[in-house]
């Protein structure tokens, strides 16, 4: 990779982190302004959603849809294998599909338990996810890339917690603790910490 193509890939990524920020500003100001409850609107915002242009209709059956113990992780548009427009909501225990096309079945939920593979294609502009629910695949296109991947990366981290992969979890995260304070220490060197967080982490 030459001098120029470095930093054009620089200022690419300066330039959607620019306009993913422009973006976000823009749906906290729309999902303040939607007919959601506070404690949806909050976890929306702090979850760094920008993809959202459904309307209050849309969004309405996500009231019922997200219960009171779970916390919405993320959400992006996309097109289903049907052409619909549809919102995925990753919480910390399903994945909610709400349809823009007004119908008897607007808003489907899956266990992340049943979510056995995330695969997400990267396109010129946007990013194909595929996920193996049980026995069926799922796949929706037209995802803006930058929220896709982030989506992508809740949905495989929430259903290997949801599937008892990560019963483990907080001894990963004691694990980590230590090995910071061996950097903080200079016993380790960054990329040491770096490379044994990703190993315990299995990232």
């Amino acid at each position: 990779m030459g001098l120029f193509d470095l930093f054009s890939k620089k200022q690419k990524n300066a330039n959607q982190s620019f306009l993913a920020e422009q973006r976000g500003q823009q749906a906290i100001v729309k999902i303040n302004k939607s007919a959601l409850p506070e404690r949806l609107k909050k976890q929306l915002i702090d979850a760094g959603v920008f993809d959202i242009w459904f309307n209050d209709e849309d969004l309405a059956p996500l009231i019922a849809a997200v219960k009171d113990e779970e916390i919405i992780q993320y959400a992006a548009i996309g097109i289903n294998e049907h052409s619909e427009n549809v919102m995925l909501v990753c919480s910390n225990r399903n994945l909610i599909i709400l349809k823009k096309k007004h119908s008897d079945e607007q808003v489907e939920v899956i266990d992340l338990k049943q979510v056995k593979s995330v695969i997400l294609k990267n396109q010129l502009m946007y990013g194909e996810l595929s996920l193996i629910v049980g026995n069926q695949s799922l796949d929706i296109n037209s995802i803006n890339k930058v929220p896709a991947e982030i989506l992508a990366d809740n949905i495989k981290k929430w259903s290997k917690i949801a599937q008892g992969e990560d019963d483990d979890f907080d001894q990963q995260l004691e694990q980590v603790k230590k090995l910071k304070e061996l950097l903080d220490q200079g016993i380790l060197t960054e990329e040491e910490f770096q490379a044994k967080k990703k190993q315990i982490l299995k990232i």
